[in-house]
């Protein structure tokens, strides 16, 4: 639970940014973040591309949208098909399964999204979901 929140925190002020500056340096180390922190890539998750049923959640932790994407195709396309949606709802988004800052920095660029690379098994067992792409808004978890 202290993890759940502790992204939460990190995902609040990072909307502030409007979008997550990451660059790419030339030595690895300086594009890797901490392996402490539950930040950085890859970004691991035993979630996985799905279809869930929109169900009520209990969402005083979260104080904004929330959204999770896998780094897959479907995923992409569903952040296209949504993005205007997120941006209306000042949404803050999770990436999950994904290997590389290049697909995170592309991501950001086209969608004008926040996106944190995390693992989202933590916040998946919260709301009782093993499936992306998901939106948690509202007392709502759906697609």
């Amino acid at each position: 639970m202290m993890r759940v929140l502790f992204l939460m925190l990190i995902a609040f002020n990072a909307f502030s940014l409007q979008v997550i500056p990451l660059t790419l340096g030339h030595s690895e180390t300086s594009s890797q973040l901490d392996l402490s922190s539950p930040i950085g890539v890859p970004a691991k998750s035993k979630a996985t591309f799905g279809k869930i049923d929109a169900k009520k959640v209990n969402t005083s932790v979260f104080h904004n949208a929330v959204f999770v994407i896998g780094a897959d195709r479907l995923s992409k396309q569903w952040l296209v098909q949504h993005q205007k949606q997120l941006q209306d709802m000042q949404a803050i988004g999770f990436i999950t399964n994904v290997d590389d800052f290049e697909t995170i920095i592309q991501l950001q660029e086209q969608s004008q999204l926040p996106l944190l690379p995390v693992n989202v098994d933590p916040l998946m067992q919260l709301i009782g979901v093993s499936h992306y792409p998901i939106v948690i808004a509202e007392g709502q978890v759906w697609q």
